[in-house]
């Protein structure tokens, strides 16, 4: 059986969360090891997923941003810190995600969000600060440990390739901008979860993606299809009927 859907940014976003939490290494690390969920909007969704709870201003996790039509950033006084979570539990919010930076060790997870993908899985994310931000304090630790770097992101936001992207930006810096100036960090190494991801992680399915775009609020939409089992098929399209409306993230 074959099913066809269109999902926006903000749907892609809670189904991305719920196949982040379905991963085998997501289930072991809620169970025996620590979780350090970066910022991020797609993050944002999973924080739900964690909690059970319903963040109406997604914006709030993370610092950088793309709103307005330009690079941005977050209210300071209104954002959420990154979580930390240790056998499935939230730490208490004092606990800066740095400071279990010198602890981490294999069988942990890492999670940060991205803004490029390419079709060789490839993603690469914004910098701002002048230390590379959340990712260039992480990046050592994580591949000097051997620490998995989960990296949630929309096939909305793929790019030609990022490879070319972030050596054309390596070449020099940036002189002007529309919003704020930022390099482009390649997150190498890094296990990309898309909606085709996350649908074949939670379900013995094929899929898809065979269109983009749309209009009257279908912006950066995506289309898809899934192949399987009639039985499972059907079982996905009632998980993405139950995402349907999920209202655009602010």
């Amino acid at each position: 059986m074959r099913a066809v859907f269109t999902l926006t940014p903000s749907e892609s976003k809670r189904l991305i969360a719920k196949g982040v939490k379905a991963l085998p290494t997501m289930i072991k690390a809620l169970q025996n090891h620590t979780l350090i969920l970066a910022g991020g909007t797609t993050n944002a969704f999973l924080l739900d997923e964690l909690l059970g709870n319903n963040l109406a201003e997604k914006s709030r996790y993370t610092v950088g941003m793309i709103a307005a039509g330009k690079l941005g950033e977050s209210k300071t006084d209104q954002r959420i810190h990154p979580y930390v979570f240790s056998k499935g539990k939230p730490l208490d919010s004092s606990f800066h995600w740095k400071d279990y930076l010198p602890e981490l060790k294999a069988g942990d997870i890492f999670i940060k969000g991205g803004n490029a993908v390419d079709s060789t899985g490839l993603a690469a994310v914004f910098a701002a600060d002048s230390m590379g931000g959340t990712i260039g304090a992480a990046f050592g630790p994580l591949f000097a440990r051997g620490v998995q770097l989960i990296v949630p992101i929309g096939l909305e936001k793929m790019i030609p390739d990022v490879r070319e992207a972030v050596e054309f930006m390596n070449a020099g810096p940036v002189d002007e901008a529309m919003g704020n100036k930022a390099g482009l960090v390649p997150m190498l190494g890094a296990t990309v979860v898309t909606e085709i991801t996350a649908l074949e992680t939670l379900y013995k399915i094929k899929a898809k993606c065979i269109g983009a775009g749309g209009i009257a609020g279908s912006e950066g939409a995506i289309t898809i299809v899934i192949e399987g089992e009639d039985s499972v098929v059907r079982e996905a399209l009632a998980t993405i009927h139950s995402l349907k409306g999920e209202p655009p993230v602010r």
